[in-house]
């Protein structure tokens, strides 16, 4: 088969019209949309805090850490869905059009679903929130944060699927306009019902979590319109096939389930990374989170390119052009090292006046640059995992790479960063050093992985 598709090359990409295929054009027009649309979704969760911040230092703590725990819980599920990109992907290449819509409206009733499980968790939130012992006067702000903000998971989980639909048929325009409408609605909501102007009561941070909650309604609606529209529907049967189908959704679920114990595993073993270094002092814990404020530089670029990856190399394996699925996915593991290369530059260049940016005291500045090396180290390894996982991801091979986080997580990364932060007295720069090591590990086995090409021969 791949000897027969050198003799048939492609002089136009199936996903981008216009774009050679396997190009730096054809991955960087279905990665730019998907990269301002997770930014102005990561404002949207972030503009609560800043909100609230004007309100007092409870809600400011209140809104902070209930978002943290609140997309703890969400990690499993969105990951889940998210693997509705993997099917439609596929389909769409192998011209099975009508599976799009059907593997999209399982990705739904799956978010439904999640939503119903998630219910439970709202319900016994004060248990959960009662487990990090913060004040009492938080928890009780947390808790009308959070409720309000809860009620919306459902929408949530479903404009996840539904924008699995448009990345994997290609239209990564339309999740980017559907992320920049919420994000508005959310900010407007924001200032009217946190602060009470007009006729609204001053709600402070239930009105936070009730403007969330209302703009990712919103912002579901809007997508699931464009879903139903009548150019969607013609070419994917989008309003007929909504039947719930069992084979179908095992289908989605064995793609999905290790998609979100992988998202879930990686959170959770940075989180607990993070506790790790809090023990160390203030500064340091104060350093390390400005640290993950800069990482998020490379974090959102890199992973709107590896989900272009998932797209390229799920479209073309469903076509039956595995060669070209695999020069996809080294396309965008090559474009996640050159720019998290760039960003590895910016940080040395930088160094403390990249911390003083955001506090100036000199405990903080010290500690930062202490890191700054493994920083840059951490978001180029990260960068290029991201790119494996999202060329696997798009051939449906979840299961391996949840195994490998998982084992490379708890087994090498939490208890190396604790190694060589305590009992070995490196400090700071000895547990963001077993993070390196981690991603390096990683990097390694999904390197081996991608090049056995066993990926391109696996049927979902």
């Amino acid at each position: 088969m791949e000897k027969s598709e050198k003799q048939m090359p492609l002089s136009e990409s199936l996903v981008v019209p216009g774009a050679r295929p396997g190009s730096v054009r054809e991955a960087w027009r279905l990665a730019y949309p998907t990269i301002i649309g997770m930014m102005s979704t990561t404002i949207m969760w972030t503009v609560d805090a800043i909100l609230l911040g004007h309100v007092g230092k409870i809600e400011l703590a209140a809104g902070g850490f209930g978002g943290l725990v609140i997309w703890a819980l969400y990690t499993f599920f969105v990951g889940s869905v998210q693997a509705v990109n993997t099917f439609v992907s596929q389909s769409k290449g192998a011209g099975r059009l009508r599976e799009c819509s059907v593997f999209t409206w399982q990705g739904i009733y799956l978010s439904l679903g999640g939503a119903v499980i998630l219910a439970f968790f709202l319900w016994k939130f004060d248990w959960i929130l009662a487990l990090a012992r913060p004040e009492p006067e938080v928890i009780r702000e947390c808790l009308r944060y959070s409720q309000a903000r809860m009620t919306g998971a459902f929408f949530v989980l479903a404009m996840f699927a539904i924008s699995s639909f448009f990345r994997g048929i290609g239209d990564v325009k339309v999740p980017m306009l559907v992320a920049i409408v919420a994000n508005v609605i959310n900010i407007a909501l924001d200032v009217v019902l946190i602060f009470g102007v007009g006729p609204f009561p001053r709600l402070t941070t239930l009105g936070a979590g009730l403007a969330t909650a209302i703009a990712n309604a919103c912002g579901f609606l809007l997508i699931l319109m464009i879903f139903l529209r009548p150019r969607i529907h013609r070419a994917y049967h989008s309003r007929t096939d909504h039947p719930f189908r069992p084979t179908e959704m095992l289908r989605l679920l064995r793609v999905g389930v290790p998609l979100g114990v992988q998202f879930f595993l990686d959170m959770a073993s940075f989180t607990v990374f993070v506790a790790i270094m809090g023990r160390l002092g203030t500064d340091q814990l104060a350093a390390s989170q400005i640290g993950i404020q800069l990482l998020s530089f490379s974090f959102m670029p890199a992973n709107g390119i590896a989900k272009a990856g998932t797209t390229l190399v799920g479209q073309y394996l469903g076509a039956g052009r595995r060669l070209l699925a695999e020069r996809c996915g080294w396309m965008v593991i090559r474009m996640n090292l050159i720019y998290s290369l760039l960003v590895a530059a910016g940080f040395m260049l930088g160094r403390q006046h990249l911390f003083a940016v955001f506090n100036r005291d000199p405990g903080v500045v010290d500690a930062g640059v202490s890191i700054l090396p493994f920083l840059a180290l951490f978001q180029v390894l990260d960068a290029m995992q991201m790119g494996y996982s999202g060329a696997l991801q798009g051939a449906g091979d979840t299961r391996f790479t949840m195994l490998v986080y998982a084992g490379s997580s708890w087994l090498l990364f939490v208890p190396l960063a604790l190694l060589l932060a305590y009992p070995l007295g490196l400090g700071m720069p000895g547990g963001w050093a077993g993070g390196v090591i981690h991603f390096a590990v990683l990097n390694a086995i999904l390197t081996l992985r991608f090049r056995s090409g066993v990926w391109k021969h696996r049927a979902i």
